[in-house]
């Protein structure tokens, strides 16, 4: 069933679903999507990660 949700309301549920451990394999595409409007509505802010580097 597809629905309307604000971007609030998406990531609200996502980080919920982190943390409790629940897998994210269902917002693939929804996903997909935030990451391109992320791309375009933010494309110079920046964020702190920790890398991993599958290599070492």
């Amino acid at each position: 069933m597809k629905r309307e949700v604000t971007i609030r309301e998406f990531v609200a549920d996502l980080l919920d679903r982190i943390d409790k451990a629940k897998t994210i394999d269902c917002c693939r595409e929804e996903l997909k999507t935030l990451a391109r409007l992320a791309v375009q509505k933010m494309p110079d802010e920046k964020i702190i990660i920790d890398w991993k580097d599958p290599g070492h």
